[in-house]
């Protein structure tokens, strides 16, 4: 039987976020971070505010949080089942403070602010109310984060730390440096993996910066990255097991319609109510010699609320979740059909090789999220709003598709229309569906997803040398189009003109959000 959120519940992970984030000023230090809105985190510091006395708010899901402000530190933790001495660790207080401290008292003496206790109260509570299902908690957990960051949680893609926690806008975990296990594993919010443990570690160091998480053992990785696919892998050098725990509600099944042309590919289909995500065993083509010679040995199995993945030397396995934006996930998640399938097929074709890297770009932050899946260089030379400048360069004899994933205030998406990209100077042709990408072929395509206010684009580049790729919008009628690059040339397989021609295509449902990350190569 398998140990259900070892010591903290889900919950401890959007909490810890809300904690960094929050009014103490050396956790601010670790990041940047949004300041209190909607009234939230008014009057602290200075006397008991309306705010603190209704638990900010929470207090209309869970009467437990009324009167919050006056209740003693001791008595909020028996009221929500956690222990003080948890709580202490957790929040970062003195072992040997007075619990009969009332939680004003707490913030005017020690510094940790009544929003930060009232939200790590609220995501980390043993004892939730009878009345909130997992949804509406799930809820509580985004309203908090939200205020925090100030609305929508767009102010950056980074994770930041305490203790063995490490927890982003997107993706939240503890990572066990003993045992060589990542756990509690949620992505915006909703748990997805009690645990992934990978055998025989041999933990030899990490690096946590930018939405990067990089834990080194002796002939094995693990990635993860802050983005709203939840991006996590496991890279082996020797042959390895590595056990998926899935949470509660969390199910798993063989997904053969992907992987069924595929060799040395194995993929898992992961869903949670209408959550879809995918673990994909494959090569790592960042490796060297991979692509020239056939694995041996890989090898899946899913049994109840388990999977176990064999890897041998030069593989991988990673988990990608169809992206949902947090403030959009509010109701449960709801993925266009067309965003769906384009996500289904970058899974494959990631697993194939034959996606290079991944960007993602938002606005209200400085990070850019880069995953590399090839060896390939993916460069962001120049960003300003609604324009786009990338660099790419590669040794790789094939062509390979680029994925860039924005939101509306990074590029306006309104009037798709407006929207081109050039490759070299020349506009790309806009295909009609993501398959016409990968079946080759020596002229440049783009397609492009939007979902709500975000967008999914993704862009073949034939072959390789130093190319620059240019997003941007083209001038609306009466602007003038003086400087204009290229504004009606084609880049075609003969080098002729043509008109591009929009095949944009439109979904209801989600896209994506990101930070810094390359896959590290072994050396």
């Amino acid at each position: 039987m398998k140990l259900k959120m070892k010591s903290l519940d889900l919950s401890v992970f959007c909490v810890l976020l809300i904690v960094v984030m929050g009014a103490s000023p050396a956790l601010a230090q670790m990041g940047p971070g949004g300041g209190p809105v909607n009234g939230m985190g008014q009057g602290m510091g200075q006397g008991m505010g309306q705010g603190m006395m209704n638990g900010y708010g929470f207090d209309q899901y869970d009467k437990r949080f009324a009167g919050f402000g006056a209740m003693t530190f001791e008595e909020v933790g028996n009221n929500f089942g956690i222990p003080v001495k948890t709580m202490l660790s957790d929040l970062g207080l003195p072992e040997d403070m007075s619990t009969q401290l009332t939680i004003l008292e707490v913030e005017e003496q020690y510094g940790v602010s009544g929003q930060e206790i009232v939200s790590y109260m609220v995501m980390n509570t043993q004892q939730s109310h009878t009345s909130l299902n997992a949804r509406q908690r799930l809820l509580m957990c985004q309203q908090a984060v939200q205020a925090v960051r100030g609305g929508g949680m767009g102010q950056g893609m980074y994770f930041m730390r305490q203790g063995r926690f490490t927890y982003g806008n997107y993706t939240t975990f503890d990572f066990d440096s003993d045992a060589g296990e990542v756990s509690n594993f949620a992505v915006s919010g909703d748990m997805i993996f009690d645990s992934a443990t990978v055998s025989d570690f041999a933990f030899k160091g990490e690096q946590v910066a930018g939405a990067t998480a990089v834990y080194e053992g002796a002939d094995s990785q693990i990635l993860l990255h802050d983005n709203p696919m939840g991006t996590m892998q496991v890279v082996a050098f020797a042959n390895k097991t590595v056990v998926f725990d899935l949470a509660e509600d969390v199910k798993a099944s063989m997904e053969t319609t992907l992987s069924d042309d595929l060799k040395n590919v194995v993929v898992v289909k992961i869903t949670k109510n209408n959550f879809e995500g995918y673990l994909t065993v494959s090569k790592n083509y960042l490796a060297s010699g991979t692509d020239a010679r056939p694995l041996e040995g890989l090898d899946v199995k899913v049994s109840g609320d388990r999977v176990t993945v064999n890897l041998v030397e030069n593989s991988v396995v990673m988990f990608r979740a169809i992206p949902m934006e947090p403030a959009v996930m509010q109701t449960g998640y709801s993925y266009g059909s067309r965003a769906a399938y384009m996500h289904q097929v970058l899974n494959r074709e990631i697993a194939s090789g034959r996606v290079g890297a991944e960007l993602a770009l938002r606005a209200g932050g400085d990070n850019a999220s880069i995953v590399n899946y090839t060896p390939m260089g993916l460069q962001v030379r120049e960003r300003d709003r609604d324009r786009i400048v990338l660099g790419v360069d590669s040794d790789l004899p094939e062509g390979r598709v680029i994925t860039v994933n924005v939101d509306n205030e990074t590029i306006n998406l309104s009037n798709l229309d407006r929207l081109r990209f050039r490759f070299d100077g020349l506009d790309i042709e806009k295909a009609g569906s993501i398959d016409e990408l990968f079946a080759g072929g020596n002229r440049p395509l783009c397609y492009l997803v939007q979902e709500n206010e975000t967008a999914t684009m993704a862009v073949y580049i034939p072959k390789f040398s130093e190319h620059e790729i240019v997003i941007d919008l083209a001038p609306e009628a009466g602007e003038g189009g003086a400087g204009e690059e290229g504004g009606e040339e084609v880049a075609t397989e003969e080098g002729a003109e043509t008109k591009s021609t929009p095949a944009f295509e439109f979904g209801l449902g989600v896209a994506v959000l990101a930070s810094a990350y390359g896959l590290r190569r072994r050396r």
